[in-house]
């Protein structure tokens, strides 16, 4: 889960996210059975977060067996008062 808060740098955020699974997945490869990323954000960062999401997913070439061995990662939105909420499924294959 990652919070973006007001003045964050959403890039970076975003990478340290991403740093958390290459280390997860260096101690653990196989033991995942499935994976979902969050984001606690409004509205005005979820375009730029789900084509981080999408390039993760598509080319972060490390990380591609782990998205192949679940098939599926799930996205979820949070809005900062927890109220709204907006998931999406991407099948990996």
């Amino acid at each position: 889960m990652v919070s973006i808060r007001p003045g964050d740098n959403v890039e970076t955020e975003f990478g340290l996210m991403v740093d958390t699974i290459y280390k997860w997945y260096s101690q653990h490869t196989e033991m995942c059975g499935e994976i979902t990323i969050g984001f606690v954000t409004g509205p005005e960062h979820e375009e730029s977060l789900m084509t981080y999401v999408m390039s993760l997913i598509q080319q972060e070439e490390p990380l591609r067996p782990l998205f192949l061995q679940l098939g599926r990662v799930d996205v979820t939105f949070i809005s900062r008062d927890g109220k709204d909420q907006k998931e999406f499924k991407f099948e990996v294959s």
